[in-house]
C-alpha cells in the first residue's frame, strides 16, 4: 500500500467514500446552496464510515461568461470545503463538469470551440482552474483534484497528442499553485488499454503526468461470478505503475433490489482492496427528489444509485461500506502488503492498438481476459497482467523483447495475435523454465506453432474445424497432478460459429495430456529447456465467456490450479472451494497475517481453507473472536 498518493500527515490513507450532490438538488446544488443541508449530509457520510467524497464543480454555474469566474459560486465552494474540513471527511474537486448521469451541459459562450486545443477556450479554462485552485489549496479536506467527469462524452475524443498536450497544460496550470495535491483526469478510463478503443485518453502516456488513474464502469454480464470480478478486473488492467483509485462504481436500485445491490458494494469494497486500489467511491451518496429536473426526469434510473434514500435513511448498501470501514480503521495500511502469486494473463497489443489491415473483435478479447483472470481466482491466486511490448516505430528492428523472469506462469488464453517478436520471446521464456499455457483461436497467427506447441497442426485454409456435436468432452488419459486420469470437462458451443472451431494435430514432441471424444489430441504438454508449454486445442475460455451462469457447473478451474502446481507456485492459503476469493496480507514485520475470504456466490457457501503455516492463533478482525484452527478452517 506505500504505493497511493493519498496521505494524511505524511501516512497513506486508503479512501472510502461516494460521488456527491445533495439529494434535493443533484448538479444545481451551487445555484441552490443549502450549507445545513450540506453540512448534515457530509455528517451522514463521515457517520456511516465515508473519509472522502468527490465533489462536482458544474461548469455553466462556475464560469457564465469568458473570463468570468463567478465570485458567488467560488465563494460557496469554499464553504463548502470548510464544512468538509469540519466535519473531517476529504473531497476530491472536479473541474470541468459538463456532462452528468445522462445529460451534457455545456457553457453557451463555447460555440462550438475544440475544448482541447482552441487557444481561446484554453486560456478560459486555465483562469478558471487557477481561480479555484487557489480559493481552496491551503485546506485540509483537499486531498486531491480532477480534472472532469467523464469528458469524453462532454468534448469528446481527439487525438491522443492533443490529449496529452491539454493533460499537460490543466496539471502545469494546477502545479503552478499546489504542489502537494495529486492530480488526475477523470475521464473514467475508457480507453484503448483497458477497453481496446482509443479515446485519445492513454494511460501509457497520461502516467508521466498524473499520480493516479480512476476508472469507472457500469458494466453487465451473463455470468454471476464474472461480473463479482469485473472491479478487480479492471483495476488489475490499469496497472500501469501509478496508484488506481475505483473512481466510480455502482447499481441503481431500479436494477437491483436493495439486498443485492447491497452484495455488490459489499464485494467490490473489499475485492478491490485486495486487487491493490488505494480507495473505492460508490456512484451515489444518496438517491435524489428530482423527477422533474434533467437529467433525472429522463434518465430516470439515476434517481435510486444512491446507498442512503430520498428521506436519508441508510439502504443495506451504506451499512455493508460503514462495515468495510470498521474493518479497515483496524489497521495500518502502510504496515501491510498484499501476497502476489507471479502469474500473468497476457494482454496482446492487438487489443490496445490498431494495426495496419488487421481487424479484432475486441469485446471478446476483453470478455475472454476477464474469464481467465476469474479461473486464476478460483485457483486462489492473486495474479495481474503482462501487456506485450509495442513493437519499435523502425521498419527493421533488432530489439528482443523480454518476459520477467519473477514470472512463474504465463497464460494466454484464446489468443490469436502476438508480434512475431513475441512469439519468440515466450519461446526463450519458456526454454530458461518458464510455464506457458496457450488455448487455440480460430485462424491462429503463429510462425512457430510446432516448434513451440509440439505437434504439426492438420488446418486447411478458409475453413474452420468445427467440433461436430454442440457439448465438447474432453477427457484427461493421464493423471494430472490434482486431475485423475478419465475425468472429463464438457463445454457448450456458444457465440461466432468460427471462433467455436478447434485445432486439429498431430504430435510431434509433445505428450498427449486428454482427447475429445473422437480420441483426437486436446490438451498437450511439451518440454522445452527447463520449461514446459501447456496447449489447448480447444478454445476453453472462449466457450466458457459465451455460456450463461457457467460458474455453476463448470471445474476448468481445476485445469488452472493444476498449471499454478506445475509452476510450483503454493499460496500460503487455499481451498478446494472455488467461490471464495482468498486475499493473504501479510504484515511487513512479520507479526502475523490478514486473511480476506470473500464469497462472490449470490448464495451462501461453504467448504474450508487449510494451510501448511503452523498457525498459533485465529482471530475474527470483526468480532475479536478467537476461531479453533488447526491445518484447516470450516467456512460455514
Amino acid at each position: 500500500m506505500e504505493k497511493t498518493c493519498f496521505l494524511k500527515d505524511e501516512k497513506p490513507v486508503y479512501l472510502i467514500g461516494a460521488n456527491y450532490w445533495p439529494r434535493k438538488t443533484g448538479p444545481l446544488m451551487w445555484r441552490k446552496w443549502d450549507s445545513e443541508e450540506v453540512k448534515e449530509e457530509l455528517e451522514q457520510m463521515k457517520s456511516i464510515g465515508m473519509n472522502v467524497c468527490r465533489s462536482f464543480l458544474y461548469f455553466p454555474d462556475f464560469m457564465p461568461r469568458p473570463l468570468d469566474v463567478n465570485k458567488d459560486m467560488l465563494e460557496r465552494f469554499a464553504e463548502f470545503v470548510a464544512l468538509c474540513e469540519k466535519v473531517n471527511i476529504y473531497t476530491i474537486p472536479t473541474f470541468f463538469v459538463g456532462h452528468m448521469s445522462g445529460e451534457d451541459w455545456d457553457v453557451n459562450w463555447r460555440k462550438g470551440k475544440n475544448f482541447y486545443n482552441d487557444p481561446w477556450m484554453l486560456t478560459q479554462e486555465t483562469l478558471y482552474v487557477r481561480e479555484v485552485v487557489k480559493k481552496v489549496r491551503n485546506s485540509k479536506a483537499i486531498i486531491g483534484w480532477l480534472l472532469s467527469n467523464e469528458i469524453t462524452n462532454y468534448a469528446g475524443m481527439a487525438d491522443a497528442k492533443i490529449v496529452l498536450k491539454w493533460i499537460n497544460t490543466i496539471c502545469e496550470t494546477i502545479r503552478q499553485i499546489d504542489t502537494i495535491h495529486p492530480i488526475s483526469v477523470g475521464d473514467g478510463v475508457w480507453g484503448q488499454e483497458v477497453y481496446g478503443r482509443d479515446t485519445g485518453f492513454r494511460l501509457r502516456e497520461q502516467k508521466n503526468v498524473v499520480d493516479f488513474f480512476g476508472p469507472h464502469f457500469y458494466l453487465y454480464e451473463d455470468d454471476a461470478l464474472r461480473h463479482s470480478y469485473i472491479p478487480s478486473f479492471i483495476i488489475k488492467m490499469c496497472d500501469f505503475g501509478k496508484p488506481v483509485l475505483l473512481e466510480e462504481f455502482g447499481c441503481s436500485n431500479c436494477f437491483a433490489s436493495e439486498k443485492h445491490q447491497a452484495d455488490y458494494y459489499r464485494t467490490t469494497y473489499h475485492s478491490a482492496f485486495l486487487a491493490g486500489a488505494v480507495g473505492t467511491l460508490c456512484w451515489c451518496y444518496s438517491d435524489f427528489s428530482l423527477p422533474y429536473q434533467r437529467p433525472y426526469s429522463h434518465h430516470t434510473h439515476e434517481l435510486l444509485f444512491g446507498v442512503t434514500r430520498r428521506d436519508g435513511s441508510i439502504k443495506p448498501a451504506g451499512n455493508e461500506i460503514k462495515r468495510f470501514s470498521k474493518i479497515m480503521d483496524i489497521f495500518d495500511i502502510s504496515e501491510i502488503d498484499t501476497e502476489k502469486n507471479n502469474v500473468s494473463i497476457l494482454i496482446p497489443t492487438y487489443y490496445s492498438l490498431d494495426y495496419p489491415y488487421s481487424r479484432e473483435d475486441k469485446d471478446m478479447i476483453r470478455k475472454v481476459l476477464l474469464q481467465s483472470y476469474t479461473l486464476t481466482k478460483q485457483s486462489h491466486v492473486n495474479g495481474g497482467f503482462l501487456r506485450e511490448p509495442q513493437l519499435p516505430e523502425d521498419i527493421e528492428s533488432k530489439e528482443k523483447p523480454s518476459i520477467p523472469k519473477e514470472i512463474k506462469l504465463l497464460i494466454a488464453p484464446n489468443i490469436q495475435k502476438f508480434t512475431a517478436p513475441f512469439w519468440e520471446s515466450i519461446y526463450r521464456y519458456v526454454e530458461e523454465g518458464g510455464m506457458f499455457y496457450c488455448s487455440f483461436h480460430f485462424d491462429m497467427w503463429i510462425h512457430i506453432f510446432e516448434r513451440l506447441f509440439g505437434a504439426k497442426h492438420n488446418l486447411r485454409f478458409g475453413l474452420a474445424e468445427i467440433p461436430e456435436r454442440e457439448v465438447v468432452e474432453l477427457q484427461f488419459i493421464k493423471d494430472f497432478f490434482d486431475i485423475s486420469k478419465g475425468k472429463k470437462f464438457a463445454y457448450h458451443l456458444n457465440g461466432l460459429y468460427r471462433d467455436n472451431a478447434f485445432c486439429p494435430v498431430t504430435p510431434t514432441t509433445a505428450e498427449v495430456i486428454a482427447v475429445d471424444e473422437k480420441d483426437r489430441p486436446a490438451i498437450l504438454l511439451n518440454s522445452i529447456g527447463k520449461g514446459k508449454v501447456i496447449f489447448s486445442t480447444y478454445p476453453l475460455e472462449y466457450y466458457l465467456a459465451n455460456t450463461h451462469e457457467v460458474y455453476k457447473k463448470d471445474e476448468t478451474y481445476r485445469i488452472y490450479k493444476t498449471l499454478v502446481k506445475m509452476a510450483g507456485i503454493e499460496p500460503t492459503f487455499n481451498s478446494p472451494n472455488p467461490y471464495v476469493e482468498l486475499g493473504t496480507i501479510k504484515h511487513k514485520e512479520n507479526l502475523g497475517f490478514l486473511l480476506w475470504i470473500i464469497n462472490h456466490d449470490w448464495e451462501k457457501t461453504a467448504g474450508f481453507i487449510q494451510t501448511d503455516l503452523d498457525i498459533k492463533e485465529v482471530t475474527d478482525i470483526e468480532t475479536r473472536k478467537s476461531i479453533y484452527f488447526k491445518d484447516i478452517f470450516h467456512l460455514t
